[in-house]
């Protein structure tokens, strides 16, 4: 099931598709999801979490909100077998929730030096998706478009 996008982005910012109005990226959840909590070990993946991650995101949809998802690397993730299983994770988590319109997209992980394979990866299935950076302040929350 793909998904239209609602979003675009343009100089940076963020817009709806429907009515090109620019959307604060400050009302957009950012809901943090530890790579080892998704990945329990080599390849098993925790579906009970993204069970539980899923129904929140559709109560979201509910209520017309939407979410950044924030990948969190609290694993190494500096050998390209590592970026690969952290990629492979994420998409993963991805697939466990392609049927939520809530869900905006994806931050960048920093600590991610392939930062194109990962949109890529994810762009196959989750082409609505549109990514993020944090903000160049490091004691700000907001998000910047990537």
């Amino acid at each position: 099931m793909k998904l239209d996008p609602i979003f675009t982005v343009k100089n940076k910012k963020l817009y709806k598709i429907a009515d090109g109005s620019e959307v604060d990226t400050s009302t957009l959840k950012r809901i943090n999801i530890p790579w080892s909590t998704v990945e329990m070990d080599e390849d098993i993946y925790n579906e009970e979490f993204l069970a539980l991650l899923r129904d929140q995101l559709k109560k979201m949809e509910d209520a017309g909100l939407f979410a950044v998802l924030v990948p969190v690397a609290d694993k190494p993730l500096e050998t390209p077998e590592q970026e690969e299983a952290f990629i492979c994770a994420f998409n993963h988590t991805a697939r466990r929730v392609k049927d939520c319109v809530s869900v905006a997209g994806m931050e960048l992980a920093p600590q991610l030096k392939d930062k194109q394979t990962f949109m890529e990866t994810l762009a196959m299935k989750h082409a609505q998706y549109v990514y993020f950076t944090t903000a160049e302040n490091p004691l700000s929350d907001d998000i910047v478009v990537y």
